[in-house]
């Protein structure tokens, strides 16, 4: 058996669901090991610190470069101390780049993770040291979107062979699929951290809930589950609504999983890029209902395995490299301007589904293929790092 040291992101916290999927189900022959950093006490202070910063307009864009330098700096002294913990055969780098000799390979979101999402321009010789090291065994985008964006960052021409895309996969569920009835339920899934205020609204929880309304006025037969903090206005909106159920709290693992087992179509909005909650509602036959933004439509497949809404037009959602524009505010005012053009969109898409039930069903089977035995699958994943493993720790 060999160990994989899986080493986080400084930021630290809970490990993120992508990793946690990692440990358990690795390839096999492997296991992975980790360790946490920071407390939740640290992150809540980190979090207000940079909350104050974010809102201190005038230096904002100051801040952000100099983070961006912080952490590339911080990176390199932290990679210079380390050794290769537990004995560990390989390490696995979370989106962050190392300067050390012990064989090592990195996956990103896209570029601009390798430098704490920050401007990876600022970084370029150092970011293209590190992947040009001969200890630099394997760069794993996660999706095929991801490995352009580093392409337009710099040129990779001395470790382009090292580049291969990595989908991240959800394990198969086990459930009692939902049996036709009389009501349609419809599901979204948010954050329930009260603390990430404008989560909701990025991941399309206005839209949802507009749309929903619009939809009730067509059709009785619908229920709409929020499973995510939400905004007062929202509250308030939904206060009287007894064919919405608003779930704020965190869910045991097994009450969620009968959330998304008693649902038939997942709406999730997001302008974000793709998450495990698209994957996990693929996984339970639910067809999606998502924006054709980043590295989502690799997964959501128009009328195969879900259904893509089309971005509105003129809204800076890409910067100069193609990674997502976020820390524009003026992306967030624009995707408020153009609310009604996305809610007329989802009555559109959902109604096709409410009206016929053998489409949603022909989507759903789609989706949970993708994700049990194709692309997004935990077999897929595994046989590919199953070999990639192997290859470097054999050079």
């Amino acid at each position: 058996m060999k160990t994989v040291y899986l080493r986080g992101r400084s930021g630290g916290g809970p490990i993120h669901s992508i990793y946690q999927e990692l440990i358990r189900f690795p390839p096999e022959g492997y296991r992975f090991v980790t360790d946490n950093f920071e407390t939740m006490r640290q992150q809540q202070l980190e979090f207000n610190f940079f909350r104050t910063i974010e809102n201190t307009s005038f230096i904002r864009e100051l801040w952000h470069e100099f983070k961006t330098l912080q952490y590339m700096g911080i990176k390199k002294v932290q990679s210079l101390r380390t050794e290769s913990k537990f004995n560990a055969d390989l390490v696995y780098a979370s989106q962050q780049l190392l300067s050390a000799n012990f064989p090592w390979i990195v996956d990103f979101e896209y570029a601009n993770a390798l430098v704490n999402y920050g401007d990876i321009r600022l970084s370029r010789r150092f970011v293209k040291k590190a992947l040009s090291s001969k200890y630099c065994r394997k760069i794993l985008p996660w999706s095929d979107w991801a490995k352009r964006t580093l392409f337009r960052s710099l040129n990779c021409d001395l470790f382009k062979e090292k580049i291969e895309t990595l989908h991240f996969a959800v394990s198969p569920k086990s459930f009692s699929a939902k049996k036709d009835g009389d009501k349609v339920r419809l599901l979204f899934v948010g954050s329930t951290n009260l603390f990430n205020l404008y989560n909701f609204e990025w991941k399309g929880g206005f839209e949802t809930v507009e749309a929903f309304f619009e939809l009730s006025k067509k059709y009785d037969n619908l229920e709409l589950i929020v499973r995510s903090w939400v905004p007062s206005e929202i509250q308030e909106k939904c206060a009287n609504k007894q064919n919405i159920r608003i779930l704020s709290s965190i869910l045991p693992e097994r009450e969620l999983a009968q959330l998304y087992a008693s649902s038939d179509i997942f709406v999730f909005p997001s302008y974000l890029n793709l998450g495990m909650a698209i994957l996990e509602a693929m996984s339970y036959k639910l067809p999606v209902v998502a924006v054709n933004l980043y590295d989502i439509p690799e997964a959501v497949q128009d009328m195969k395995t879900g259904m893509l809404l089309t971005p509105p037009p003129n809204v800076p959602f890409y910067i100069w490299n193609g990674a997502p524009n976020h820390y524009d505010r003026k992306l967030l005012q624009k995707i408020r301007q153009a609310r009604p053009w996305m809610v007329n969109q989802i009555v559109e898409k959902v109604s096709l589904l409410i009206e016929n039930s053998s489409l949603r069903r022909d989507i759903g089977r789609n989706a949970r293929h993708l994700v049990e035995k194709g692309e997004f699958s935990v077999k897929r994943r595994n046989e590919r790092l199953r070999r990639i493993f192997d290859e470097a720790i054999a050079l």
